[in-house]
């Protein structure tokens, strides 16, 4: 981005505008570094080179791909709202990843009217070299944890998702896909 020209003459910031709101040693700055981390382009760039996405500059088709691996078949409405663009952009990306033989379009067993988008046999091949990817990734990360403290982890985040989609009105299920109202098994 070229400099602005009269950047010299405006007044400067006071040192407390360089000073995060949220102390960085704290939960709640921990999950926002996770958020923004996780989603970012640059991370998921990453994972699309290290499973060998076959559409690999196709980013939008990535995360919608990466959307059904983790919720299954699903409407393109809820694709959209999962991943933040409208429903006509939704049915770009699955014409891409239809014309790569990753997806199919099919009658919603619940409403004939209705359309649902699935991985089809490669579609979930890609799935599953992400998802391995992925589980690769967090064993790294917690190879030096013990078993009692990864499951500790584990519970407790699974705790954390029912307390957020209770106290959303049921958000966090609707934007993920997975229905964390119901109890734990």
């Amino acid at each position: 981005m070229p400099r602005q020209r009269e950047v010299a003459t405006r007044a400067h910031l006071p040192a407390s505008a360089f000073a995060p709101l949220v102390p960085g040693d704290g939960l709640s700055a921990a999950l926002a570094s996770f958020a923004v981390w996780a989603n970012s382009t640059s991370n998921r760039r990453e994972l699309m080179v290290s499973t060998n996405f076959p559409l690999p500059d196709d980013l939008a088709a990535f995360l919608l791909l990466n959307q059904l691996v983790y919720r299954g078949a699903a409407r393109p409405t809820d694709l959209a709202d999962a991943v933040e663009v409208s429903t006509s952009h939704v049915s770009k990306v699955v014409t891409r990843l239809e014309d790569a033989g990753l997806v199919l379009r099919a009658p919603d067993p619940g409403d004939n009217r209705a359309v649902v988008v699935g991985l089809t046999d490669e579609g979930r091949k890609v799935g599953d070299r992400i998802v391995a990817g992925v589980d690769a990734y967090f064993a790294q990360l917690f190879h030096e944890w013990t078993d009692r403290d990864r499951e500790e982890l584990s519970r407790l985040v699974v705790k954390l998702a029912r307390s957020v989609d209770t106290v959303t009105a049921h958000a966090l299920s609707r934007a993920s896909g997975y229905d964390w109202s119901r109890p734990t098994s």
